[in-house]
């Protein structure tokens, strides 16, 4: 009994690996409220609760998705279920943060969580842990893998429609705006007529394409929704691998 575990800030993280697993081709039968077998157990019996998501991937894995309530919970969630592996096997560990630094300032894009950062909180728990030629960090020899995938998106911070924040939406709103230039264009023109706006938050954005386009689906599953959109998934997938997220979904998904 094993199972991989992604380790993300909140809901609308939850929601967009919810769109991206399924299009990998994991099946959230069983897991999924209104789907044939709910509620399924985990691999130890246990019922997938407290707002987790859960999928089998195509071959057949237990994949579990955990919103941490907040980036400040991610990491002691994950010493958490490090310190389990050896009653509950961890095949692989995702931690997936914002970066929160700005497109605009690129030393500041230093900043955020990176690698060798986890790899120090890694190596507390097991102090052989290393990474390997891949960027993973191996622990227990290579019995578990774990990664760390980063919202960000190279996109220029000139570009309409797009925050300055790099976070989860900044990188939606960037595959938007190239799939839709028009939208963009159009966002950028409302939030900049705005009277006496609030302090600048990513959200602004992101919220301004979801009530453009998408406010049927409302808030939460907007993040899921994009991945039924072609040109949208052309989008997102060119900027998550050149970011090395995609071949860690990949991998998971298999």
């Amino acid at each position: 009994m094993s199972e991989s575990v992604i380790l993300c800030e909140g809901f609308h993280d939850r929601a967009f690996w919810n769109g991206w697993l399924k299009l990998l081709g994991c099946d959230s039968t069983g897991f999924e409220p209104k789907t044939p077998g709910y509620p399924a157990p985990d691999p130890w019996g246990l019922p997938v609760s407290h707002g987790q998501f859960a999928y089998r991937s195509k071959s057949g894995r237990f994949l579990r998705v955990r919103q941490c309530g907040g980036r400040a919970n991610v990491l002691p969630q994950a010493r958490s279920r490090l310190n389990q592996r050896t009653t509950k096997q961890l095949l692989q560990l995702v931690i997936n943060v914002d970066v929160d630094a700005s497109a605009a300032n690129p030393i500041a894009g230093a900043v955020g969580l990176h690698r060798k950062d986890v790899l120090h909180q890694v190596q507390q728990i097991d102090p052989s842990a290393a990474m390997n030629a891949a960027g993973e960090i191996e622990v227990d020899g290579g019995a578990t893998r774990i990664s760390l995938i980063r919202w960000e998106a190279s996109d220029p911070a000139t570009t309409p429609g797009l925050p300055d924040q790099q976070t989860l939406e900044r990188m939606v709103c960037a595959a938007l705006a190239a799939a839709y230039p028009a939208r963009a264009a159009a966002v950028q023109h409302w939030l900049n007529c705005r009277p006496n706006p609030p302090q600048v938050d990513p959200k602004e954005h992101a919220w301004s394409y979801m009530a453009g386009w998408y406010a049927g689906h409302g808030c939460e599953a907007f993040y899921s929704h994009l991945w039924n959109e072609a040109r949208v998934v052309s989008e997102l997938e060119s900027r998550l691998r050149a970011s090395g997220a995609w071949q860690i979904a990949e991998t998971l998904a298999s």
